[in-house]
């Protein structure tokens, strides 16, 4: 059942002032004395105080944190203008670069390796201009990424139709006995393998090796 108290502590300090306003205007009424509304005028005069010092807290903690921000990217600038110039002297070590913890050449991240061929690429009409590709992993286990590529009708180059970490595809709303033809190639990282080979649809499907 709802609760008739605002969470929001904004509201909820409208509606206590409310409260009161309409409970002391109405105490006959309501069975109230005025000492029965004493305690609850208190806190609530404790509470407004401590939303005004929260806001004032928020306010100085945003001006705060902005100068943080300034005097942090200040030095960032200046600090990456002498590490530019620290590299630039090709008699710095890079002991002593290590020592200023700054990027020492030729220790950057590793490359990933080089991913399988994809193997077994097949397609398989399932309706019209519709063509259902799989092929094997050949030992690409995630994260490795399969990118989709074919020839299309009127074209003589690969173009990538489609990526995804599974091993099967449906190339759908081709013109039926259009000639396409299509391969797999393994992503890992910016590292790309051999093409698998080839899958070439027309009005029948044969599996053939790369060119």
């Amino acid at each position: 059942m709802p609760d008739y108290i605002p969470k929001q502590d904004t509201i909820y300090q409208d509606w206590l002032a409310n409260f009161i306003t309409v409970a002391t205007a109405n105490l006959t009424a309501l069975g109230l004395l005025s000492t029965d509304l004493t305690g609850i005028s208190t806190d609530k005069s404790a509470f407004d105080t401590s939303i005004t010092d929260l806001e004032t807290k928020k306010a100085a903690m945003k001006a705060a944190t902005q100068t943080k921000d300034t005097a942090k990217n200040a030095s960032i600038a200046k600090a990456r203008a002498l590490v530019k110039r620290i590299q630039a002297k090709a008699d710095v070590t890079n002991a002593l670069k290590a020592s200023l913890q700054i990027t020492v050449p030729g220790t950057g991240p590793i490359t990933p390796p080089i991913p399988f061929p994809p193997i077994g690429l097949y397609a398989t009409i399932v309706g019209a201009g519709s063509y259902e590709l799989t092929w094997q992993r050949n030992g690409n286990n995630p994260p490795i990424n399969f990118i989709v590529e074919a020839i299309m009708p009127g074209s003589t180059n690969f173009v990538q139709i489609f990526s995804s970490t599974k091993t099967t595809y449906t190339h759908m709303g081709n013109t039926p006995g259009a000639k396409i033809t299509y391969r797999v190639r393994a992503q890992h990282g910016e590292s790309f393998s051999a093409p698998s080979n080839y899958a070439i649809v027309n009005d029948v499907v044969s599996p053939v090796s790369p060119v």
